[in-house]
């Protein structure tokens, strides 16, 4: 399968889970706990926020593949100038509806039809983990950005705990439960530091942001997990970021400036 058919194939398939993506979005401020899902991204906003500007007036923020505009909103009161860009245009109707404010585009996050070092923010969360080639986007995010500014983007950890590689794998060539059928690529520290830097990223971070060998625990036994969030959180804060652990995380963020 071509690099492009495989990126179209990803952009159909969250078209088609848009309304599950916004649904799950929903539950997090309320409930953080309730799940792995909303668990892993109440650890990735706690991250977020340690690196972007506390203010954003003046400041303009780019959402590169921004979904059903999650991020954005949670962003848009701090003064931010606010634009999101997706391929997939059922998960933009999603955005537009929770964010008439902010403007939105669809197109190719290897193609982003916006000025060169125009933005003071970029982020890109899950993406790159549905990209077979991840230089194209990291180079256009680095060309959007101004000098300085600041970069968040998200990857898949090649070595995650969670065994999760080895089960897409398996699951991305038929339908195993409720596995999503579709093929996601992974990355260790060295990689994305190598891919970053060859970008014109001069100052790369990366950062586990959870732990995820007890997603293996949601599976046999959903309804333990509140009350078992809340105590792994205490370790998962003090070992999803620590050095040789972190790569075993099963979420990156790369912080990465000019």
């Amino acid at each position: 399968m071509s690099d492009e058919t495989q990126k179209q194939l990803a952009i159909e398939t969250h078209s088609e889970q848009a309304e599950l993506f916004a649904n799950r979005y929903d539950v997090i401020k309320e409930s953080p706990y309730q799940n792995c899902f909303t668990y892993s991204r109440k650890r990735l906003n706690h991250l977020l926020d340690k690196y972007m500007p506390e203010r954003g007036e003046g400041l303009k923020l780019l959402d590169v593949g921004c979904g059903t505009g999650y991020h954005l909103k949670r962003y848009k009161d701090r003064g931010f100038d606010i634009i999101g860009v997706d391929g997939s245009p059922e998960m933009l109707k999603q955005a537009r509806a929770a964010n008439p404010e902010i403007e939105f585009k669809q197109c190719d996050v290897d193609h982003i039809p916006l000025e060169d070092n125009g933005y003071d923010v970029i982020m890109c969360v899950e993406v790159l983990r549905y990209l077979p080639d991840i230089s194209p986007c990291i180079k256009e995010i680095s060309r959007l950005l101004k000098p300085n500014g600041i970069a968040l983007i998200t990857a898949s950890p090649i070595l995650q705990a969670s065994l999760y590689p080895l089960v897409n794998k398996i699951t991305s060539g038929k339908q195993v439960g409720n596995f999503t059928n579709l093929k996601q690529f992974f990355h260790s520290s060295g990689e994305l530091h190598q891919k970053f830097e060859a970008a014109g990223f001069g100052n790369v971070e990366v950062h586990g942001v959870y732990g995820g060998s007890i997603n293996w625990v949601e599976r046999v036994a959903p309804p333990v997990m509140p009350p078992l969030l809340r105590v792994w959180e205490k370790i998962d804060s003090l070992t999803a970021d620590a050095p040789v652990l972190k790569h075993f995380a099963n979420m990156f963020l790369v912080y990465a400036r000019h």
